[in-house]
C-alpha cells in the first residue's frame, strides 16, 4: 500500500539535530489528539517505534499505554503514553527552526496523514483532531511554500493537497524518497502511454484525412480527364490528374516524386487543388 509504505519510510528518517526528537514527540501527541491525555495514538507499528525512539533521545518518559500486552504487541497496537511532566506544545504550531519544521511535518503525517494510491489519484491529506490543529497545520504548510486546501469531512477538519507535483514535493520534504521515486516512475509510464496514444491517434486521423482527400482528388481527376475540359487543361495538370488516378493511395510527396520532372510536394498539392476547382 502506497500510503503505508510512505509512512514506514518516513518513520525511519533520522533526526537532523538534537532538538528534533522532542519536536517529533510533541507534534505526534498534538496531531494524534493525545495532548490532554498524553497518549500518542500511532496507527502503524513503525510510527510507534519512532515515537519511543524519539522520546528516549529527547529524555521524555514514555511507556506502552497497554502494559498488560507483550512489548511487541503493545508497539504494534501503536499506543504510547508520555510521562505526566512531558512538555507538549499547546497547539501543534510549526517550529521556527528548519530542521524541526521538517520533523514536525513528518510527525503530523504519521499521526493523521495519508496518501492515496497514485494509480487512482494524486491526493494527500491530513485529518487533524481539531480545528486548531488544522489551522496550525495549514499555516505551517503555507510557511513552507506548500499550498494546501482546508475542508471538512464528517464534521472533522481536513487539510489536503492535490496534484502529482504537490504530493511529490511534500513526500520529498518528509524524506519519503522511495515513495517519490515510485510516483515519478508512474508519472513517466503514464506520460509515455499518453504520448504514444496521442501519436497513434494523430497518425490515424492524418491517414483518414489523407484517404478522404485522395478519393476526392481522384474523382475530380476522373471528371477532368473524361470530360470536355480534359482536352484544354495544361500538361502539368493532366499529368497530376493521371498520377492521382493511377496511384490513389500515394501521398503528395510520392506523387510529386513520380512527376516528370519531379516537383515539390507544394507544387503537386497546388496542381491537385486546381484540378478539384476545375472539376466543380
Amino acid at each position: 500500500m502506497f500510503s503505508a509504505d510512505a509512512k514506514d519510510e518516513i518513520a525511519a528518517v533520522a533526526f537532523d539535530r538534537a532538538c528534533c526528537p522532542a519536536t517529533f514527540v510533541r507534534a505526534l501527541a498534538a496531531f494524534s489528539g493525545g495532548g490532554a491525555t498524553r497518549i500518542i495514538s500511532a496507527r502503524r507499528a513503525s510510527a510507534a517505534r519512532a515515537a519511543l525512539r524519539a522520546a528516549k533521545l529527547a529524555g521524555i518518559g514514555a511507556v506502552h499505554a497497554h502494559p498488560g500486552r507483550a512489548p511487541r504487541r503493545a508497539v504494534a497496537h501503536g499506543a504510547i503514553e508520555l510521562a505526566h511532566d512531558a512538555p507538549l506544545l499547546p497547539e501543534a504550531a510549526a517550529p521556527a527552526r528548519a530542521c524541526c519544521r521538517r520533523t514536525w511535518l513528518r510527525a503530523a503525517f504519521l499521526a493523521c496523514g495519508s496518501a492515496s494510491d497514485p494509480h487512482r489519484a494524486y491526493h494527500l491529506e491530513f485529518v487533524p483532531p481539531d480545528d486548531g490543529a488544522a489551522r496550525a497545520l495549514a499555516k505551517g504548510l503555507g510557511a513552507l511554500g506548500i499550498d494546501a486546501g482546508v475542508s471538512r469531512r464528517r464534521a472533522r477538519p481536513l487539510v489536503y493537497l492535490k496534484g502529482a507535483a504537490a504530493v511529490a514535493d511534500l513526500l520529498g520534504r518528509m524524506g519519503a524518497a522511495r515513495a517519490v521515486l515510485a510516483l515519478d516512475d508512474l508519472l513517466a509510464v503514464r506520460y509515455t502511454k499518453n504520448a504514444t496514444r496521442r501519436r497513434v491517434n494523430s497518425e490515424a486521423a492524418n491517414a483518414a484525412r489523407a484517404a478522404t482527400t485522395s478519393v476526392r482528388q481522384r474523382q475530380a481527376a476522373l471528371r477532368i480527364v473524361r470530360g470536355v475540359r480534359g482536352r484544354s487543361i495544361s500538361s502539368t495538370l493532366r499529368e497530376a490528374a493521371q498520377l492521382r488516378i493511377a496511384h490513389p493511395d500515394y501521398t503528395l510527396a510520392e506523387l510529386a516524386a513520380r512527376a516528370r520532372p519531379p516537383v515539390s510536394k507544394a507544387a503537386m498539392a497546388y496542381r491537385l487543388r486546381e484540378i478539384e476547382r476545375l472539376a466543380t
